[in-house]
């Protein structure tokens, strides 16, 4: 979104609504649905572009396809000759894994589900935007070449918006990769089937011929153009509303076609989905707190039926500039190594391997840049810094400051221009009323938010439901200030005047080190981005550098501040989860015990509740099993736990010296409660490590 708007010609069309129709790039698909008959429009005639070499192929014909070709030919034949087993029960195994994944898309029974799709969509939402440009971007691609869908993933509706919009711009309907577990809901794991799902098992481990048969289902459909191939680039939905690190299976599966010069070109298009309000975010919040999520069912969709009569605001769908896969590889591989190796196996240089993951970053970060930024992020941010409650006219100001310096960042902020930023908030705070109210006195306080499915929560875990909540919404604007606040944090915690900037540099690595599961950083990046940051630091937010010094005094303000309370709940967490660590008990060959990496989680949590409990600590965010996780995953990259497998189990312990040093770095950085401790002897260097909780 070039040229970031503040929407400030936007002219108000409904008194309850706060923007129109049309909204700087952004059209809604749902203003015509709601003033013609549903059925006539989910029936009409449709004319949908079709990629140009396209054989038409029906369902059937495409799981013949995949039965007969070489890969999975090959694939028998190997499993054959490793298990011992005859040909006709791999043949049999192979047909159930055909017949369990593939899709069976029909156009009758999409038009039947779109008429009672649109009727949720209204129900549900005021509008849904979508950047009309895109589409027709995606319109003239599809013609010319395969193309991948590539969207965010921060809600079940997420893949039912992307197949509405295709469906209502007359494009044709995207055949999706999803979860096994949808399949087993009855009715609707049939009808998405029909709808143009495929489904997948989460995990395929070694199994080669699970392997074999889902490459070949993938990619025929991407080297014939049979659909647009959709699927989540992150791997699975985020219960933060933050984005996850890529995974590159699918990926991997998806462009092997072009490294292998099947292809010419794979178009690639990230889709950005921004939720004023997301349905989940009751069931996120608990399930953060280690909450089991419901089953997916049938009964557990229907019973949710009462969501029909909330309020979930707007939607925005940004589809962005389509990535050619020709251009993006152009001098970074060489597909000529695969000349002589049979088109069937699967094998990717060592090249294309890291192509793969710049590109699957790279997607990540456009679909973080064309995310819209909701007037609730801001006020969630403000409102996690002021849980004791804040008056309407001070939350103005400050989320008026935040507004400005996202602004300035380049977030694309949904504000109306026409509108009091009072009556923006008001707005705001009215969408989440069943979550903050108003008193009389113009105090806002945050509402009670009860397990949707559980009962008995005790008063802790209730309040850090609420405070969940707050974050799901907070962590929205997170990634517009993630490298500006790794650096103010380092000059807010500096005691001496000055900092050098090569110091300054070396903690800012280790903060991206320690953040890099938390949030997305471009791979090569960190010396650009730290330079970038610094700049703005400098330029906008009143930092001053003199003879390469940064002069700390001068420097520490309300942006410093600020930014730097934004994060610091993570390294809190990720020092609790360290010092839990520590204190892990020592085995008979005078080692740490190794445990599952969820009961490390939990021990943290535990640590981090008692902290909470005995007010050595106040923030609630550290209970977060999802930040304990990434904290976890951090410390194995820097060498600080080990990991080995018992049982086909992964089992971490620690790396007590590194570890320690590791903690000791983050005090640093912010206060720390006191916990007892110990010294113990490890290899002839004394490490203080936390006594047995």
């Amino acid at each position: 979104m070039s040229g970031q708007s503040r929407n400030s010609w936007i002219k108000k069309d409904d008194p309850k609504l706060v923007s129109g129709k049309q909204k700087d790039i952004f059209e809604d698909i749902l203003e015509d649905r709601r003033h013609s008959s549903d059925a006539k429009w989910a029936w009409h005639a449709r004319d949908v572009p079709l990629y140009k070499y396209s054989k038409a192929r029906s369902p059937e014909e495409i799981k013949k396809h995949v039965i007969q070709s070489d890969r999975v030919k090959y694939a028998i034949e190997q499993v054959c000759e490793e298990s011992g087993l005859p040909l006709e029960e791999i043949h049999k195994q192979t047909m159930e894994i055909v017949n369990e994944m593939a899709h069976n898309l029909s156009i009758n029974a999409i038009r039947g589900f779109a008429v009672f799709l649109v009727k949720v969509m209204k129900a549900l939402f005021r509008r849904i935007y979508v950047n009309e440009e895109g589409i027709q971007k995606v319109r003239s691609t599809i013609k010319e070449y395969p193309v991948l869908i590539m969207p965010t993933h921060r809600s079940y509706f997420d893949f039912l918006l992307v197949s509405f919009v295709f469906f209502a711009y007359e494009l044709p309907l995207p055949v999706i990769a999803a979860a096994m577990d949808f399949s087993s809901m009855k009715f609707f794991g049939w009808l998405l089937r029909n709808c143009g799902a495929f489904y997948i098992r989460r995990s395929f481990g070694d199994d080669q011929l699970y392997w074999a048969v889902f490459t070949e289902y993938v990619q025929t459909q991407i080297c014939n153009g049979d659909h647009p191939v959709e699927f989540y680039v992150e791997g699975t939905r985020s219960r933060t509303l933050k984005s996850y690190s890529p995974k590159f299976g699918m990926l991997s599966a998806s462009l092997e076609p072009y490294f292998k010069a099947h292809i010419p070109d794979i178009m690639v298009f990230p889709v950005s989905i921004s939720y004023d309000k997301v349905l989940e975010e009751t069931l996120y919040a608990y399930e953060l707190l280690g909450v089991p999520k419901p089953k997916e069912s049938t009964g557990a969709l229907l019973k949710a039926r009462n969501i029909l009569n909330e309020d979930f605001g707007n939607v925005h769908m940004y589809f962005g500039e389509p990535i050619s896969i020709r251009q993006y590889t152009t001098g970074k591989i060489d597909r000529s190594v695969h000349s002589l190796a049979p088109r069937y196996i699967a094998s990717l240089s060592k090249e294309e391997t890291e192509l793969l993951k710049t590109l699957g970053y790279d997607v990540v970060m456009k679909h973080l840049k064309h995310m819209v930024i909701s007037p609730w992020s801001l006020i969630a941010s403000v409102l996690v810094q002021n849980k004791e409650g804040i008056t309407v006219k001070q939350l103005t100001r400050e989320v008026e400051w935040i507004k400005r310096q996202a602004f300035n960042l380049g977030a694309y902020i949904d504000w109306p221009g026409n509108e009091t930023a009072d009556d923006i908030i008001r707005s705001a705070l009215f969408l989440h009323k069943n979550f903050v109210e108003v008193t009389a006195e113009d105090v806002i306080q945050l509402v009670s938010v009860a397990a949707p499915h559980q009962k008995g929560q005790d008063e802790l875990m209730q309040s850090a439901a609420q405070h969940m909540v707050l974050t799901l919404y907070r962590n929205q604007l997170m990634h517009v200030f993630v490298r500006i606040a790794m650096v103010t944090i380092s000059i807010n915690a500096c005691p001496s005047d000055t900092l050098d900037i090569d110091e300054l540099f070396t903690k800012y690595f280790f903060l991206e080190q320690l953040l890099n599961r938390d949030f997305i950083f471009r791979p090569g990046s960190t010396k650009q981005d730290f330079e970038n940051a610094l700049l703005t630091l400098t330029h906008n937010c009143g930092v001053v550098i003199e003879d390469n010094q940064v002069q700390i005094k001068k420097s520490q303000n309300k942006y410093t501040t600020f930014f730097s309370q934004m994060f610091e709940p993570f390294l809190l967490g990720y020092w609790i989860l360290g010092r839990c660590i520590l204190s892990t008990q020592i085995d008979v060959h005078n080692k740490p015990i190794a445990k599952q990496i969820k009961t490390i989680s939990r021990e943290a949590q535990s640590l981090g509740a008692r902290l909470l409990r005995e007010r050595c600590i106040r923030n609630l965010e550290v209970l977060s099993l999802d930040l304990l996780g990434n904290g976890l995953h951090a410390l194995l990259h820097m060498g600080a736990v080990k990991k080995e497998r018992r049982d086909g189990q992964p089992y971490m312990y620690p790396n007590t010296i590194v570890l320690t040093n590791i903690c000791s770095q983050i005090e640093t950085f912010i206060e720390v409660p006191r916990i007892p401790t110990t010294s113990i002897n490890v290899e002839s260097k004394t490490v203080v490590i936390t006594a047995k909780l």
